[in-house]
């Protein structure tokens, strides 16, 4: 527990800090602008990346490619926002290198290799794989012999009962 106050009290103090040696050197009303005009600017980001993360993912569902690059750049994108947002000026300086496109590239391809070499995920265009079997069936619930309905086919009779030898046993 100690630990985690710790990891969570660090981040804080020196928030704050950069905070007051910010109001020593620029003055106490020009940090004050400034820490609600970058609050602002990250709510406005925030709005605006989000409206257009769904655009780009709605043009690439339609075109029948998968979103992920999309998702990843507007994941990237929000994370600025929200640390744009957050208080303190070491977490604007985290979110500075998310607004540019080729940090956002860079860290996207980093993930993935991370991703691949720990296991991977793979994301089929439409929900499903290419080239493989889709079957579309009914079904009906076959009772076992003391419930069974009479009107119902046995299993015995079903077409679909596997592999047999020539004298109607199974294969094991």
């Amino acid at each position: 527990m100690p630990l985690l106050a710790l990891l969570l009290l660090v981040p804080v103090l020196a928030e704050i800090t950069v905070f007051i040696v910010v109001g020593r050197w620029i003055g106490v009303l020009a940090t004050l602008v400034l820490f609600v005009a970058i609050g602002i600017i990250g709510s406005l980001l925030l709005k605006r990346q989000g409206m257009r993360a769904l655009r780009e993912m709605q043009a690439a569902l339609a075109r029948g490619e998968p979103p992920a690059e999309p998702v990843a750049h507007a994941a990237l994108l929000v994370l600025a926002a929200l640390l744009l947002i957050f208080p303190g000026f070491l977490s604007d300086l985290m979110a500075l290198p998310l607004l540019l496109p080729p940090v956002r590239r860079m860290l996207i391809r980093w993930l993935g290799a991370q991703a691949k070499r720990r296991g991977g995920f793979t994301v089929w265009p439409g929900g499903r794989r290419p080239g493989g079997t889709v079957i579309d069936a009914d079904y009906t619930e076959v009772k076992p012999e003391g419930g069974r309905d009479p009107s119902l086919p046995r299993i015995e009779e079903s077409r679909w009962r596997g592999p047999e030898d020539g004298d109607g046993q199974r294969r094991s």
